[in-house]
């Protein structure tokens, strides 16, 4: 099997996770297989709790899968996006995603 890029989801993409979208379902599906991880910026979380309203209890059932791990906003990579246009959350994951990249 040749291992694949993770998959950087934004702050929709989490909130369509939650609400059953089918191909993020299949992405989950797969990472659960091992064959794909699920990476969600904190501030992108932020954002989607805002919509979601999901509570912690809530988000344990998505945080405790193992193909899902969260990425915190470092110090650097504030200042690099600091002058970027758009939300904050976009931002952080357009970081990491050029990050896993390079």
């Amino acid at each position: 099997m040749i291992p694949r890029l993770p998959r950087v989801l934004d702050a929709s993409a989490i909130v369509d996770l939650f609400r059953g979208h089918e191909q993020l379902t299949r992405v989950l599906f797969r990472g659960d297989q091992g064959e794909v991880n699920l990476l969600l910026a904190t501030t992108a979380i932020a954002d989607a709790e805002t919509r979601l309203g999901a509570g912690a209890s809530g988000w344990e059932l998505i945080l405790r899968i193992p193909c899902v791990q969260s990425l915190n906003l470092t110090e650097h990579a504030a200042i690099e996006i600091g002058s970027w246009p758009g939300q904050l959350s976009s931002r952080h994951v357009v970081h990491e995603a050029l990050a896993l990249r390079r």
